[in-house]
């Protein structure tokens, strides 16, 4: 496990209006919704990911995806990820994700879609995302999967993703493309890109949500500023994609600040993680569907979706219809976020597979995932998506 630290207070950080040299900015245009893309950037896109980008499009300002990430589960071949405890022959199952019971255990649904982390396959440590990623296709989900990057400084430290615990430098190791730093970024992406090829290889797309948060600067992949960022970004993309032909991916851009965006030819989604100040309910009751977070995100391109890639607190689906600020997904972050904390002998914390959030109530939960608006997994199939398993639509 490697626990995701709130950083509220960064996380909650909102732009300044409006960008100097901008006019003051007025909302969100009603026609973004039926005008911006449902096209994807990469000219050689599997037919699965085409199809989900389109399906995406088709339900964009009309419907909502509800989303779930789940804790990366180091142990998730013992007996009690199994779909039969008591048998040993029995297979785990994602379904027994402690997140995923808890959604289900108050609302009687799962979500349509699964967030995983990749995070640990660049240092080698083993990873079963790939595996519930195809049961949760399998099953009619939707996947999405970010990647908490652990980098080696080749100092004799320990690999880290957050800044203050790792002194990588991406601008040095930008400057030298022969340097042994270069040379580890790009032996990371190869190690996570063998293991996305699985999913490539079964027809399963992906929304892929690679260096998340950049702006923030608490991930060392952003605290080298935007130019860095950029170059950074465009790296991965031409590495996964025309060195390792991952054409299943779908690149979701998350750096959270308009004047850090790669461009609309390279992405095909834009994300946000509205965090409330301090996770505030108070806050939250002020904008429950994070409308002032959806129009900063819109300042970046008018011209593509936008989605609630992570949050803690869930949205209001008549906020957001009543705002004219309608996020594609919401998917709540794991562990803490959804999971009943229970305290052990020793002084840690588990988390249960019961619900138990400081943020949203069950109640709240329960009304979201009933409403109408909102697309969960056993009614994927009626709401038009209906991918065929062998990547032929």
């Amino acid at each position: 496990m490697k626990p995701k630290k709130l950083l509220a207070a960064l996380l909650s950080v909102t732009y300044a209006l409006p960008l100097a040299g901008c006019t003051a900015f007025t909302g969100i245009d009603a026609s973004h919704y039926e005008n911006a893309h449902g096209s994807l950037i990469n000219p050689d896109a599997s037919a699965e990911a085409v199809y989900l980008m389109q399906y995406l499009k088709s339900i964009y300002g009309k419907q909502i995806l509800s989303g779930q990430y789940i804790n990366e589960y180091e142990d998730y071949d013992q007996p009690k990820f199994r779909q039969d405890e008591n048998n040993p022959d029995s297979v785990p199952t994602v379904f027994k994700a402690n997140e995923l019971q808890a959604v289900h255990s108050v609302t009687g649904k799962y979500p349509a879609l699964l967030g995983l982390d990749v995070s640990g396959v660049e240092s080698g440590s083993r990873c079963f995302s790939a595996r519930q990623a195809m049961e949760w296709h399998n099953a009619g989900g939707i996947v999405t999967i970010c990647w908490h990057w652990t980098v080696d400084n080749l100092d004799g430290k320990p690999r880290a993703f957050y800044t203050e615990e790792t002194d990588f430098s991406l601008s040095a190791a930008l400057a030298e493309p022969n340097g042994a730093l270069y040379q580890g970024l790009l032996a990371d992406i190869d190690a996570v890109s063998e293991e996305l090829k699985i999913l490539r290889d079964a027809h399963i797309p992906v929304l892929w949500r690679p260096l998340h948060e950049a702006s923030g600067g608490w991930f060392w992949w952003g605290a080298d500023g935007a130019d860095c960022y950029r170059q950074l970004w465009n790296i991965l993309y031409d590495r996964m994609t025309n060195y390792h032909g991952l054409n299943n991916l779908i690149w979701v851009y998350n750096g959270q600040d308009p004047d850090w965006y790669v461009g609309d030819d390279k992405c095909d989604i834009i994300g946000d993680d509205p965090y409330y100040p301090d996770n505030s309910r108070t806050a939250y009751r002020r904008d429950p569907a994070n409308s002032k977070r959806f129009k900063s995100t819109y300042r970046a391109s008018a011209n593509k979706m936008i989605a609630m890639t992570e949050n803690d607190f869930v949205p209001s689906p008549d906020a957001m219809f009543d705002k004219g600020t309608k996020w594609l997904t919401f998917c709540t972050w794991c562990r803490e976020f959804v999971c009943a904390q229970q305290p052990t002998t020793d002084g840690s914390t588990v988390y249960a597979p019961e619900y138990g959030s400081p943020y949203t109530t069950a109640e709240e939960l329960r009304s979201v995932y009933q409403d109408s608006r909102v697309i969960t997994l056993d009614t994927l199939a009626d709401r038009g998506y209906q991918p065929q398993q062998d990547g032929q639509n």
